[in-house]
């Protein structure tokens, strides 16, 4: 018989791989019940030879046939009529599996009721920012959320938007998470923020990862201690090292600063 590659597609001239395929599909589960049979398929006699029926067994040898009450694999079989070569490999098998422990995802990625400084949040349309602190509307007394400008706005944002927490990018199931509506926002040199006022969650003003409630406003001074609680990196201490930064900023759509009538939050 002459030597085929696995390209030619053919076992000989007359039987192909697709024969073959047909043959295992039809006959493999009868090979399988033989106790020495882990295995059959279609690959190359002795690894470089024609294209052949290959199969593999748990032991090879005439031991293996005494004592396993196996039938030895004859040098060819009849595939449609026509004589297909063997290969045998001593090979077996068994299951492989690794456990791995589950993934714990941080809670400040998590849906959280009440509501905290420190965790994720955004405006529907956006991906995931920080939870600033929980403020007090001054007209109203309404619990607000104050963020910046691009977490509770961004591009799109219109007042009365929906704002959700867990942001979109850590839980896209948005209709379980709302949290708030856009109430004032606000893009210039005079800052960066946003304010949401806080529906269907309760809130507790003491910031996640610190557990202290900010009771007034500082001005911070170069070289001071400060830390942040943020989403993304955590609890992060660091020092006052670039104050009152002018910067400019690339936006990737009109700016579209949403306003509301000139109230102020404390």
């Amino acid at each position: 018989m002459a030597r085929k590659s696995t390209r030619s597609g053919k076992a000989s001239a007359e039987v192909t791989e697709a024969d073959l395929r047909r043959h295992i599909r039809a006959k493999g589960a009868d090979y399988l019940k033989d106790p020495n049979i882990t295995s059959v398929g279609i690959g190359l006699k002795n690894g470089d030879g024609p294209i052949c029926l290959q199969f593999t067994v748990g032991q090879k040898g005439e031991s293996a046939l005494e004592t396993l009450a196996t039938n030895r694999i004859p040098e060819t079989i009849e595939v449609d009529g026509k004589p297909v070569p063997t290969d045998v490999i001593e090979r077996s098998y068994r299951p492989s599996y690794e456990i791995v422990a589950t993934e714990q995802l941080d809670l400040r990625r998590q849906r959280v009721d009440p509501l905290r400084p420190g965790i994720s949040v955004a405006h529907i349309a956006e991906t995931a920012g920080t939870v600033g602190l929980v403020v007090f509307d001054r007209t109203t007394g309404s619990p607000c959320i104050l963020s910046n400008w691009h977490v509770l706005n961004g591009n799109a944002g219109e007042i009365g938007d929906t704002i959700v927490q867990p942001g979109p990018y850590d839980d896209n199931n948005t209709t379980l998470n709302e949290a708030g509506t856009l109430l004032r926002s606000h893009l210039g040199a005079a800052g960066d923020c946003a304010l949401a006022r806080i529906r269907l969650r309760g809130y507790d003003r003491s910031v996640y990862g610190l557990d202290v409630v900010p009771k007034r406003m500082a001005r911070v001074a170069l070289g001071d201690k400060v830390i942040k609680s943020g989403r993304t990196t955590a609890n992060t201490p660091t020092r006052g090292s670039n104050l009152h930064a002018g910067t400019q900023t690339a936006l990737l759509a009109p700016l579209r600063r949403a306003r509301s009538p000139s109230t102020s939050g404390r």
